[in-house]
């Protein structure tokens, strides 16, 4: 409860910024094709690149690479990821446009758009102190809600969920002479993380925003990125 009364407070919060009609799109027509770039600042600084583009019907797509540099216990090491994802989106109103209670139609609005995207990403890991280079490819999933007005301010609310690669060190057998062999590992459980994103559409073509995510393998991230809009 508690949290479907923040989620209503944001979209009237957002919609109360919007100045009607600046841009001439509809309100909930959100962009689900564009290009953007970002800096990326969680224990180092990296930048990333994102692609997205619609598809028939709901369905829309998103590649992107990032690299990112960690700085753990054990050692610093970059990390490259690519993604590929298939999203598709729907419109609150739309969803439940077909629910009634004892013959009487809902009615309720598209006040924001419920989204999903499940694809892979493959991790390469770098090591700058120690030598060892590793690569890996997990199931990748993200979703949640976007809201607010698109010709100003819009909002993003989302979960991702996916494994991590985590570099640790071997252990070395007891009573044994070992070098301190570096390797990486995943983490025992999916990681998940929770983002909040805010975007302002400076015209039709060009829009800029900041991104926070926080996990439970690694630190929170911060995007500040330009992205734009076909």
């Amino acid at each position: 409860m508690k949290l479907l009364n923040f989620l209503l407070v944001l979209v009237i919060a957002f919609n109360s910024l919007s100045e009607e009609g600046r841009l001439e799109r509809e309100p909930n027509n959100f962009k689900y094709t564009s290009i953007g770039v970002d800096l990326i600042q969680s224990d180092k600084t990296g930048i990333g690149a994102k692609l997205s583009f619609a598809l028939p019907g709901p369905l829309y797509a998103v590649i992107e690479r990032k690299a990112e540099g960690v700085d753990s216990d054990n050692d610093s090491y970059d990390r490259i990821i690519n993604g590929v994802r298939l999203g598709a989106h729907a419109g609150i109103g739309d969803l439940v446009s077909n629910i009634s209670a004892k013959g009487i139609n809902l009615g309720v609005k598209n006040i924001f758009d419920v989204f999903g995207e499940l694809g892979i990403k493959s991790v390469a890991i770098d090591g700058d102190v120690n030598s060892f280079s590793e690569d890996d490819t997990q199931a990748h999933f993200i979703g949640g809600l976007r809201f607010g007005d698109s010709n100003n301010w819009e909002g993003k609310i989302f979960i991702d969920y996916s494994k991590e690669s985590e570099v640790v060190i071997k252990p070395c057998p007891e009573n044994q002479v070992c070098p301190a062999v570096v390797e990486y590992d995943l983490s025992e459980e999916t990681d998940q993380k929770y983002g909040f994103n805010i975007l302002y559409n400076i015209n039709k073509r060009s829009a800029t925003y900041i991104e926070v995510t926080s996990g439970k393998v690694f630190d929170s991230t911060f995007k500040l990125g330009y992205q734009i809009n076909f």
